[in-house]
């Protein structure tokens, strides 16, 4: 029976494709260059490097785990795939207390130097256009972990502060209220009307 090892399967020679180091995140990358490579992602980086997403955070400890591969799809196209986990502390909405929130969320972006290379795209297929033959790396694994982020963060299990009322309206008949104008009716004259 024949061995067979992981590393020695693909169209491409995996032993010059190592993950990055841990933290380590470029911030400017060029996503052709990156597909001809088909380089992997596999890193942790600190929130405290994505402002906008702790924007509504109660603090900026911890880690996104970055784990991305950047392909070239059949038609030729930068393709970035993979996978972006973190926990946030989030105020809930019905306690008003923290709650840790986890966002786990995939990748799946076509990476564009020209608009015109979205025709060849189908509808369901999401790409990002860069400039100057740069992709702002950060920026776009940042983009994709606020599009993950939660309606309405809450815990699990939390009851809201107030209770809400599980009956319909009460149904009791109201009361029929007197018409104040009937008075003035009864002052009509008979040939008015």
């Amino acid at each position: 029976m024949p061995l067979h090892f992981p590393f020695d399967r693909g169209r491409s020679s995996p032993y010059d494709r190592a993950p990055m180091s841990e933290g380590t995140l470029p911030s400017q990358i060029e996503p052709g260059k990156w597909a001809d490579r088909e380089a992997l992602l596999a890193t942790s980086v600190p929130l405290r490097r994505f402002a906008r997403l702790l924007e509504g955070a109660l603090g900026s400890e911890g880690e996104v785990a970055v784990d991305c591969r950047f392909v070239r799809d059949a038609r030729g196209l930068p393709h970035l795939t993979g996978n972006l986990r973190t926990t946030l502390r989030l105020s809930c909405q019905r306690c008003l207390e923290p709650a840790d929130v986890v966002i786990d969320t995939a990748v799946d972006v076509f990476l564009l130097a020209d608009e015109a290379y979205a025709e060849r795209l189908s509808e369901e297929e999401d790409y990002v256009v860069f400039e100057d033959g740069q992709l702002d790396l950060p920026g776009l694994l940042e983009d994709e972990l606020i599009l993950a982020l939660p309606l309405v963060a809450r815990h699990e299990d939390c009851e809201p502060q107030v209770a809400l009322n599980e009956s319909p309206l009460d149904d009791a008949p109201v009361a029929k209220k007197e018409n104040p104008f009937q008075v003035l009716a009864s002052l009509k004259r008979p040939d008015a009307e």
